[in-house]
């Protein structure tokens, strides 16, 4: 199965290039789905070696976005979140997010989105309802993707854009 790069922004909290306190994510297609790894640092604990649930929720929503937007070759907003906690994500220890687009109703979408590590075990689980973006706003969040040849495929994904 091929990895399809996907676009990255210079500001974003989670996979903004520039910004000092971001996650600094590379998402990618894989098929249907949308991965990426993460590890979460010392700065994203809440109790001492315990990652806070915002970070993971915030993982969660990204991954899910990316999975939607580069499916409907459209941005989107997320409308409704729900995030089931499983099992607590320490500090330092290494999953995958992993997230596909559900549904397509129209002027809404599902998507879902999973955080694993790699036997597969589920740590954190996510639904997400998602409005589309008007071409005005996707234009604009667009003049933030930084251009990189690694990820020009992707970025292909949502030619008029940029």
């Amino acid at each position: 199965m091929s990895k399809q790069p996907l676009p990255y922004t210079r500001d974003c909290f989670v996979c903004g290039a520039h910004n000092p306190h971001g996650l600094h994510l590379r998402f990618r297609r894989e098929g249907d789905e949308v991965h990426a790894d993460f590890t979460a640092q010392v700065q994203h604990a809440g109790f001492r070696g315990i990652v806070h649930g915002g970070i993971l929720s915030t993982v969660l929503d990204e991954a899910m976005f990316w999975a939607a937007a580069s499916t409907q070759k459209q941005f989107c907003l997320a409308a409704e979140l729900n995030v089931r906690f499983i099992e607590k994500v320490t500090v330092g220890q290494k999953l995958v997010c992993v997230a596909r687009l559900k549904a397509n109703r129209g002027r809404l979408w599902e998507s879902e989105a999973e955080l694993r590590d790699e036997h597969g075990k589920v740590y954190a689980r996510a639904m997400c309802k998602q409005v589309p973006m008007n071409a005005a706003a996707m234009k604009d969040a667009a003049l933030d993707f930084l251009p990189d040849p690694a990820t020009a495929e992707g970025q292909k994904l949502f030619e008029g854009l940029m």
